[in-house]
């Protein structure tokens, strides 16, 4: 091999130089908090900054169907124009604040379907916030992670959509992921919230003579339970898809107890309510569908434009029967009706990737234990604590149930 030159020798370590800097930017600009970074990015600048490109599906594989996970199920929305809803959704006299939070581990679509059906429902969005516990740390914020991913969650889409994101610190259990929400309203100095599910769908009621959306329901709801001034604790819409939480009822019981993480965590913090006398109400706002798949084109759950004013159309009248039979499916489904949560398993190799089928698995592990803690707690296993003659205060006794002999 004849010897380098000088000359070489120079481009190589130019070469050499410029190749480590190269790196040493992408490594450090990966690890920096992109808020801070756009905090600090002067307005002048930011109108120039090229689009974030985190909505793209990943390229798809010759001869391979497109994936459910891998659609997109808003086209217009990606091509920036969101359809107008109803006029008569407005609720435009209200001083009356209504915070939304919506809590999001995975299945993207699913959550997206929610949001937008609460958004096309009237709910501002100014006033919902999706909680992101996905435990991906800032994955999502930074758009490290594809749609094929059970984690993905689309920060792009719901700031388009004026919605707020707030991530949880770690991935949380379902009952730590309502202590969050109740420790969330606290902060920001709320006397009450709502909260809802994220595979749900609202759908206003255009058969009732006299015409109101699910926000301007729900928003009669709380005037009233804020005028009735009783000891409430919950009001709820279809049990707990969508609920209202008074905040000093949840204080007094001391929240929901995390030892019980998934299953029975509500029967257990229901059951306290009730035994300190917080009242939970059953109430209605329209209708709320449990699914587990989504609509194939969102834009569905808007009125056809030119005709935003017009109810119980056609299109009203097949979008309902359509989440009808999806919520039929869930429940009827072989799997279980939480057969949607296991059934992406992309996104092989990104951050903080988890095995999806192992993640279900754990999930349910923690669920029979959950099951059982409860049973240890109350000596008893059954959802009908009050009934069995159980009051505030039993709990890790030796008090046996009522039992008719």
């Amino acid at each position: 091999m004849p010897p380098i030159s000088l000359n070489r020798r120079a481009i190589l370590a130019f070469g050499g130089t410029f190749l480590f800097l190269l790196l040493l930017s992408g490594a450090v600009t990966n690890h920096v908090r992109p808020d801070l970074v756009q905090k600090h990015i002067p307005d002048s600048w930011k109108s120039k900054l090229p689009p974030p490109q985190q909505d793209e599906p990943p390229p798809k594989k010759e001869g391979n169907p497109e994936q459910a996970w891998q659609e997109e199920i808003f086209p217009l929305a990606k091509a920036g124009k969101v359809p107008k809803i109803n006029p008569k959704n407005i609720v435009r006299e209200t001083n009356l604040k209504t915070p939304l939070l919506i809590g999001f581990t995975r299945n993207w679509y699913l959550l997206e379907q929610a949001v937008v059906s609460y958004l096309a429902a009237g709910w501002p969005a100014s006033q919902l916030t999706v909680i992101d516990n996905t435990g991906v740390m800032d994955s999502n914020l930074r758009g490290l992670l594809t749609a094929k991913n059970p984690w993905y969650l689309n920060h792009t889409r719901l700031t388009q959509l004026g919605v707020s994101v707030k991530r949880t610190p770690t991935l949380l259990s379902f009952a730590q992921l309502q202590n969050f929400f109740i420790n969330y309203a606290i902060e920001q100095d709320l006397g009450y919230f709502f909260w809802s599910h994220m595979d749900v769908v609202v759908l206003s009621d255009e058969l009732l003579p006299e015409y109101k959306s699910v926000y301007e329901r729900a928003v009669e709801v709380l005037a009233n339970t804020l005028e009735e001034r009783r000891h409430w604790g919950l009001k709820l819409f279809a049990y707990d898809w969508l609920t209202l939480v008074n905040v000093e009822a949840m204080k007094d019981v001391g929240g929901w107890d995390t030892q019980i993480p998934f299953y029975m965590t509500d029967c257990d913090v229901y059951s306290r309510l009730t035994m300190r006398n917080w009242t939970q109400d059953p109430v209605s706002a329209g209708f709320i569908y449990d699914v587990g798949s989504h609509l194939k084109d969102l834009a569905i759950l808007y009125p056809e434009e030119g005709h935003e004013s017009e109810l119980n159309t056609t299109r009203f009248t097949n979008l309902k029967m359509e989440l009808e039979a999806m919520m039929k499916e869930k429940q009827s489904n072989n799997g279980g009706r939480n057969y949607w949560q296991a059934r992406q398993d992309g996104g092989q190799g990104e951050p903080f990737w988890r095995n999806p089928k192992g993640f279900e698995r754990g999930i349910n592990f923690w669920i029979d234990k959950g099951r059982e803690l409860f049973r240890l707690k109350w000596n008893y296993g059954d959802c009908d604590l009050i009934a069995k003659g159980y009051s505030y205060g039993d709990d890790w006794t030796d008090k046996k149930p009522n039992i008719p002999q």
